[in-house]
């Protein structure tokens, strides 16, 4: 019989039909199979969500060493404004801390602002803690720039930012000069 001329029942009713390296069971009125079954669609819902909770993980441990690094690199150059600022103004500038706060304060001795920094959760960097290791918790700059850090035990200030695990510390001399080091 020729095949070109048999009507379509003839011929089997059911073939195999190669696609790439998969072979799809077609029937008479079936069609391939294409789409992805509930299991595989389970499963890769599952990984991404294993992915995406390592991933926020390590984020957020990022995030805190980058916030405690970044405060004793802004007060780095804050104590370096205070000095500048005192020495072209000719008048004593003084950072107050406010530990309990998360703040300080560059100011001038008459009273006027010049900076406010506020840290913590809701405050300019989020901060766990903010730490002077000198009794009066302020460094005031006299209008020649050289810092009184006669509350400290030593030649040099500290202050010390943490966030989470990370703690950084700012070691500063009466010039104004300071030095950033994790614990």
């Amino acid at each position: 019989m020729n095949r070109a001329l048999a009507p379509p029942g003839a011929l089997a009713v059911k073939y195999r039909k190669r696609i790439g390296a998969d072979v799809v069971a077609r029937g008479e009125d079936s069609s391939p199979r294409v789409g992805f079954t509930i299991i595989e669609v389970l499963v890769s819902l599952i990984l991404f969500s294993i992915t995406l909770a390592l991933a926020s993980s390590v984020f957020s441990g990022y995030q805190s060493r980058t916030a405690a690094h970044r405060a004793a690199q802004v007060f780095a150059l804050d104590l370096s404004l205070a000095r500048t600022s005192a020495v072209r103004g000719r008048e004593v500038v003084i950072v107050d801390f406010d530990e309990a706060g998360g703040s300080y304060v560059i100011r001038l001795e008459s009273g006027d602002t010049i900076l406010r920094r506020d840290f913590g959760r809701d405050g300019d960097i989020a901060l766990d803690s903010l730490n002077l290791q000198l009794t009066g918790d302020s460094v005031a700059f006299d209008s020649r720039g050289v810092g009184d850090l006669s509350g400290s035990a030593s030649p040099l200030g500290t202050a010390s930012f943490a966030a989470g695990a990370n703690v950084y510390d700012v070691s500063f001399n009466v010039m104004g000069a300071s030095r950033v080091d994790s614990r």
